[in-house]
């Protein structure tokens, strides 16, 4: 009798939700599905018309009705201001992938395209595009700088195009490409945010976090020479290679980041300390080519940063590139594991700083011009470790405290250079 009460129960619900029938007050309407697309609120995706108004229009009606999706279609819409995302609200064209652009594909770009305009040369205006609530997100659109021309070098600075801050939690920006942005995506003071399959080679800095103090992701991001005919020794393109960093950690706890790449930068990914702290995290499968600094540590918290099966490859035409830079006031445990580097690489490990303890676990040395690994100073184990030329691997300063070096194996033998006397301890080696 349960089951045959339960089935006439379901029936009758079926049946009603189809006819319209609810248990709702009299005048109450039983659907509450509403529409936020920017066509319908007069925006017109032909590039010419500033869409500026009519997409905020949008957004803000979304925003007073409890959030929503405001939907854009394929087309070419014109910016000239800024556009606030409010709580709740996802702007969202029409990708469902991560769009991307080649420089000869770039006068041609299909989906939804925003044409961004606002904040030449004025760096601290305000953000293209500003997540301005809790949940606010922006998804699956092309974002380019129709004024952006690669003969400007240094590049003419801009405000972030995408701007999260003031204690926003759980924002997002997913399936976007990002051409000729100066700044790409800011994160300040956002817990839980989540941006995924972001490409894009912004020109100074890509993605930049700090005071965030709950756990974010970042997944399968792509910084690479979109929209940008690359060559090592354009100017453009030097500049970019020698200044810009393309990831950039400051505060951020339990960060996680996985599956991320960056190409032609100064610095691939850079911990940095801000006046909020710094960084600890999980950073697994992430890969760096030609930079000048593949990884550069500035500080750390002192819970660390572990680094998992990461490739990483020096700079195209440096003389001077190195892959893990740990500068003098690092107070913290650096930690490789199932790492892989090759290219032209001067030193591959620099540790600089007395208080840092540097660890390299089952990592591939394969190219080197100096020497592998430099400990000047500070702690380090090496183990279980290929070093793939006839030369010398490992150099140990004398202000180095600890440095263990065992079961590595070595093209020739492992060269070791000590000059820390008993402070370091080998062992199993091959000879």
């Amino acid at each position: 009798m349960k089951d045959e009460s339960r089935r006439r129960f379901l029936t009758s619900a079926v049946a009603a939700s189809t006819i319209g029938i609810t248990d709702s007050p009299v005048g109450a309407t039983a659907k509450t599905d509403r529409s936020y697309d920017v066509i319908h609120f007069g925006a017109n995706g032909d590039g010419k018309t500033d869409n500026t108004k009519q997409i905020q229009h949008a957004l803000n009606s979304a925003g007073k009705d409890g959030g929503g999706i405001v939907t854009m279609p394929s087309g070419q819409f014109l910016i000239r201001g800024t556009l606030s995302i409010p709580a709740g609200v996802t702007l969202q064209g029409c990708f469902r992938v991560p769009p991307c652009a080649r420089h000869d594909h770039q006068p041609n770009l299909h989906g939804t395209v925003l044409l961004a305009y606002s904040g030449r040369g004025e760096p601290k205006s305000a953000p293209f595009i500003h997540l301005a609530g809790n949940m606010s997100a922006l998804q699956g659109v092309i974002i380019t700088y129709p004024e952006w021309k690669q003969t400007d070098v240094p590049p003419i600075p801009y405000p972030p195009t995408i701007l999260a801050d003031g204690n926003t939690e759980n924002v997002a920006v997913v399936d976007c490409c990002l051409l000729n942005t100066y700044e790409a995506v800011t994160l300040w003071s956002a817990s839980r945010h989540y941006i995924r399959n972001v490409y894009g080679y912004p020109h100074w800095r890509g993605l930049y976090i700090d005071n965030c103090t709950d756990i974010g992701r970042v997944e399968n991001c792509h910084f690479w020479p979109f929209g940008v005919n690359y060559q090592p020794n354009d100017p453009f393109c030097e500049w970019v290679n020698t200044h810009a960093v393309a990831f950039e950690f400051a505060r951020t706890d339990w960060q996680y980041v996985i599956n991320t790449f960056c190409f032609g930068y100064g610095a691939g990914y850079k911990f940095s300390q801000s006046a909020a702290g710094a960084c600890n995290g999980n950073f697994l499968g992430i890969g760096s080519d030609s930079c000048e600094r593949d990884i550069l540590v500035e500080q750390a918290q002192p819970y660390g940063l572990l680094i998992t099966n990461g490739e990483f490859v020096g700079r195209w035409t440096s003389k001077d590139a190195i892959c893990v830079e740990i500068k003098e006031e690092v107070a913290s445990k650096i930690s490789l594991t199932n790492c892989s580097f090759w290219g032209p690489i001067a030193r591959v490990v620099v540790q600089r700083s007395p208080k840092a303890q540097f660890t390299a676990n089952a990592c591939h040395f394969v190219d080197w011009t100096d020497h592998a690994i430099e400990i000047q100073a500070g702690k380090a184990i090496v183990q279980g470790c290929t070093f793939m030329q006839n030369k010398t691997a490992i150099v140990v300063g004398e202000k180095a405290a600890s440095v263990l070096i065992s079961t590595n194996q070595a093209e020739g033998g492992l060269k070791v250079e000590n000059h820390a006397g008993a402070l370091t301890q080998m062992g199993l080696n091959e000879a």
